[in-house]
């Protein structure tokens, strides 16, 4: 896996959030956040302009709890309502990373990520996004390809 340094342009986002999840339960919040801000774009007549994303937040020490935002890059910042809101995704310096495979098994990627932050002496913002590259409902699960991003301070 190639280990890229970005400088990343913040994006808007339609998004929503979910509290305290759990790793046993991310693929289905993730699934269904997506689901509902795609629908919601849908219905508002609304183009996405980039890779939908998972933003993991506010991770406890092992990971085993966290705050998830779910979001969709849009064009501009508009009149959001209910459970959905406007998000700008992470500006600045980021180190890199493109998992290819199953979800499932994104770990090795991770792991690689935090190596290369301590071997470079860098410091996460404490937020890591997955970006979905491509469509599970259309790409073997040998193909997917994730963006996995983290913001450095």
């Amino acid at each position: 896996m190639d280990i890229e340094v970005n400088e990343l342009k913040a994006e808007y986002a339609v998004a929503i959030e979910q509290t305290a999840i759990t790793m046993e339960k991310i693929a289905e919040v993730t699934t269904g956040g997506l689901q509902k801000i795609f629908n919601y774009l849908a219905g508002q007549g609304i183009q996405m302009t980039g890779a939908p994303y998972l933003a993991y937040k506010n991770c406890n020490e092992d990971f085993s709890q966290f705050d998830a935002e779910m979001g969709i890059p849009v064009t501009e910042e508009f009149a959001v309502s209910g459970e959905f809101f406007m998000s700008k995704t992470s500006e600045g310096k980021a180190v890199c990373g493109m998992h290819k495979g199953a979800y499932k098994d994104i770990e090795p990627t991770y792991m690689a990520l935090m190596q290369y932050l301590a071997e470079n002496s860098l410091e996460s913002t404490g937020v890591y996004y997955e970006y979905y590259i491509n469509d599970p409902a259309d790409t073997p699960e040998s193909e997917l390809l994730t963006k996995v991003v983290f913001p450095v301070k």
